[in-house]
């Protein structure tokens, strides 16, 4: 016989409980993560995902019954109160507030659509993020005609919309700027290449090392080796430093990557930036807060949830144009973890 609470959906009770915390800590978790602690919100992630509980926002409540879907990969979900997914996050719930449309928080399973969607119940969907998950079921939900915006990703030829921050051009600049500081032995630590977003920052920096003539060699290329690790460029700057002639700089493609770096550079007996200079991508909070403050490029995280959620509206109510990839600017934030290379 089937035990009668697996048959209704998880609530928000049934994670307090399980988490070991008050139902008023799960909401803060979701809605404002900043005043809740990381061990916390992490624990209430894990548990949501293990219940299959998602947090409705307005949408059993609104008076005309609207709402969308927000779909992100599950790692996502437990990333995003520390990155920059957050911010993008409350902008959306705060517009969705503001035109009195629902919200309904939900993590992308292989091969699965959508119960709401399967049953014609939302009106359109934000996919979060890009990973070989979340394109499938994009693709599929651009074949069932539901609007759709992607947001930190895209699909090369397919005709859906989407926002993202210039993570090309921000690669650029990144490396541009470690040029122009006089570093000639510039790295680069990549991240998966499943993510698009990070590859294109990659590009960037490329592109940025051929124009400037200061190419990166294959050694310096230093691509992900820390899926499954707590501190992402820990290994990859470790690897960087055993080398016979190790760089004087380096770019990370996140700031995840970039503080895992500044570790092992800080645990090598190295100092930043005199030994070596340091460059992230995110400007996340932390950034600004670690030890030396690091260097990163910038981008309007509520600009991209504001003009995804316009956009979507716009589908959904019709008046939307063609399907395009819709670019943030990003800027370079410079501080203590870069400076001229030694003689």
């Amino acid at each position: 016989m089937v035990d009668p609470a697996h048959r209704r959906r998880a609530t928000v009770r049934d994670v307090a409980e399980k988490a070991g915390v008050s139902i008023s800590t799960v909401s803060l978790a979701f809605h404002y993560p900043g005043r809740v602690a990381a061990t916390t919100r992490q624990r209430i992630a894990a548990v949501s995902a293990e219940l299959g509980y998602a947090p409705r926002t307005q949408a059993a409540s609104q008076p005309n019954g609207r709402f969308f879907l927000l779909l992100m990969e599950e790692l996502s979900l437990f990333a995003f109160p520390e990155t920059v997914y957050g911010a993008i996050l409350r902008t959306l719930e705060e517009k969705a507030r503001q035109q009195q449309v629902g919200m309904l928080l939900a993590t992308v399973e292989k091969g699965q659509v959508p119960h709401s969607v399967r049953e014609r119940q939302a009106q359109g969907a934000i996919v979060l993020g890009g990973c070989p998950e979340n394109d499938a079921l994009a693709l599929e939900l651009a074949r069932l005609h539901l609007p759709l915006v992607l947001v930190d990703t895209y699909i090369p030829g397919a005709p859906i919309t989407s926002v993202l921050p210039d993570n090309e051009w921000g690669g650029y600049l990144a490396y541009q700027h470690l040029v122009e500081q006089g570093h000639r032995r510039i790295a680069l630590i990549e991240g998966p290449p499943k993510y698009r977003t990070l590859v294109d920052r990659r590009w960037g920096a490329l592109r940025a090392a051929d124009e400037l003539k200061v190419p990166i060699p294959p050694s310096y290329q230093q691509p992900s080796i820390s899926s499954g690790f707590a501190q992402k460029g820990y290994r990859e700057m470790k690897a960087l430093l055993q080398l016979a002639e190790p760089p004087t700089a380096v770019f990370a493609v996140s700031d995840r990557a970039a503080l895992g770096a500044l570790e092992a550079i800080k645990e090598a007996g190295l100092r930043i930036p005199q030994d070596i200079a340091l460059v992230g991508f995110d400007d996340q909070s932390n950034a600004e807060q670690a030890s030396p403050s690091l260097t990163s490029v910038h981008y309007a995280r509520e600009q991209i949830g504001a003009l995804a959620f316009d956009l979507l509206l716009g589908q959904i109510e019709g008046s939307a144009h063609a399907p395009a990839r819709h670019v943030v600017p990003s800027r370079l934030v410079v501080r203590a973890s870069t400076c001229s290379a030694r003689s």
